[in-house]
């Protein structure tokens, strides 16, 4: 008898629980439908409108669809559901306008979890901080990322953008050379030299601990995301469970790092122009505290080099398909270098105009960062639609917006000429919306630099090669890789490659 009890007992907690759980994703699944505001269509009671996400499909695959949803239905916003977290996503353009600018108050915080115990550097990174304490690191940190700043450390990506050259040069025969990967080992060297005063040496070694550490920092995970889910919903309950959303000894890694070489440096009393100098000034100051400047150092890294890697390596792939543009920016390239004797400089590469609109028509195709998101402080409303519940997650779709012909004609043409001055009122209308960098006062502080660095890189690599696609193992209508968290091709990119000098 007691042991039928037992069974009994168990089978009653099991369904309680099991009911219980069905209940909240019930109660989930009909969140907008209960607030009164239209949604996506046909939630799935575990996936919501995110199925394969991660495993199948980009986030971008998905919000464009939802988006197009959205559009087709006159919505200037719609709820939909991430697994079994209600989201709302703006397709408005006014609308975005208010929530990332006008009423920024209402929604300055990004709603991401990071434990100060158990990820001490992330919680330190102005993409995670929220409130008062983001307004005063990036005060604080506005002068390291400023354009006198930027300029200082141009030496540093010009010397490594050599590097890059000569090693294109010696591998130029291979035809089972990735450009994102070596891209992104580009973008490690320029960061790490600039970031932590170190020659990482990843373009030629690959396999270094430091590129090793930060594609770890950057994993793509569905763990890794309810993790974050989670630690916003339940931050009380996370900070109990000493919840870490990144490895621990990743960050250990950056911070011993950072904190040998700060300790070098002030032991010889060695002074560079970079980024990590600028910061050894605020310590002094008392600014800044260790753990916040490897902070800082971390955040600069993580946010810069796949960001970089994603938009140098789909600019070279444009290039190769669209010869004629390829051309007319090398002819601008080598018009620029006569006036300087062949020289790289700051001014002289920053003011390449045709450069320019090269990078923003990739940037447009291609956002590194394929949404912004940011979480309502208040219940707010919108016109002739409903209110936005406090606590919301809000999600503006950027690749979507920047694949709208509304805005962009054509949009999966790449044509540079959309950001000629005076743009073509053909080629883009007039206030398209254009935001790779984010909108507003939490757009990204660091977007000089990775500009410089990525201008530096292709004036280096187009003055001396030439590319075309190897259509054996490229393809001409590019996947995005679902497990990355910026903009990656699925299948790789593989150039062929020639020196300008033996092209007749």
């Amino acid at each position: 008898m007691v042991v039928f009890s037992w069974v009994l007992l168990s089978c009653a907690v099991v369904l309680a629980v099991f009911t219980g759980i069905r209940w909240f994703l019930r109660r989930r699944q009909t969140f907008w439908f209960r607030h009164g505001i239209p949604a996506a269509r046909d939630p799935h009671l575990l996936y919501g409108n995110v199925a394969g996400l991660v495993t199948k499909q980009h986030t971008a695959t998905i919000l464009q669809t939802l988006y197009r949803e959205f559009r087709d239905r006159h919505l200037p916003a719609g709820g939909f559901n991430l697994f079994f977290s209600p989201m709302l996503l703006i397709t408005d353009r006014e609308l975005i306008e208010r929530v990332l600018v006008e009423d920024f108050a209402k929604f300055q915080d990004r709603g991401l979890y990071a434990s100060e115990k158990c990820n001490p550097l992330s919680s330190e990174t102005l993409f995670s901080v929220a409130g008062e304490r983001w307004h005063q690191i990036r005060h604080r940190m506005g002068s390291a990322f400023g354009t006198s700043s930027v300029q200082t450390m141009f030496p540093i990506a010009a010397r490594i953008a050599q590097t890059l050259v000569v090693y294109i040069g010696n591998q130029s025969k291979r035809r089972d050379l990735e450009w994102t990967d070596l891209m992104a080992r580009y973008a490690t060297d320029v960061i790490g030299s600039c970031a932590f005063g170190i020659d990482c040496r990843t373009i030629r070694d690959p396999g270094t601990e430091f590129k090793a550490m930060g594609y770890r920092a950057f994993r793509c995970s569905l763990r890794r995301m309810w993790k974050l889910r989670f630690g916003y919903a339940f931050r009380r309950i996370a900070d109990a469970l000493r919840l870490c959303v990144n490895e621990p000894c990743v960050e250990r890694f950056f911070l011993q790092l950072c904190q040998s070489t700060v300790l070098h440096r002030e032991s010889f009393q060695i002074v560079k122009r970079d980024f990590l100098q600028l910061l050894m000034e605020m310590k002094a100051t008392g600014q800044l505290d260790m753990t916040q400047i490897a902070g800082q150092c971390y955040s600069f890294f993580i946010a810069g080099f796949e960001t970089s890697a994603s938009l140098m390596s789909f600019c070279l792939y444009e290039l190769a398909k669209n010869k004629t543009v390829q051309q007319r920016l090398r002819a601008s390239i080598m018009a620029a270098l006569d006036k300087t004797n062949g020289q790289l400089s700051y001014d002289m590469v920053m003011s390449l105009g045709y450069l320019e609109q090269v990078i923003h028509e990739t940037l447009r195709m291609y956002p590194p960062v394929d949404f912004l998101f940011r979480v309502s402080s208040t219940d707010y409303p919108i016109d002739c639609f409903g209110t936005i519940p406090r606590g919301t997650l809000v999600v503006v779709p950027v690749h979507a917006l920047h694949h709208d012909p509304e805005y962009y004609p054509q949009p999966e043409v790449y044509d540079p000429e959309r950001f000629a001055r005076p743009a073509k009122s053909s080629k883009a209308r007039a206030g398209a919306p254009f935001m790779p960098f984010g909108v507003g006062p939490r757009n990204c502080i660091g977007a000089t630099f990775g500009l410089m660095l990525v201008k530096v890189g292709l004036v280096a690599m187009l003055r001396s090669f030439r590319f075309s696609l190897n259509v054996d193992r490229t393809s001409e209508h590019v996947t995005f890789k679902p497990r990355s968290l910026v903009l990656t091709p699925n299948s790789g990119i593989y150039l062929n490659v020639e020196r300008v000098s033996e092209v007749r």
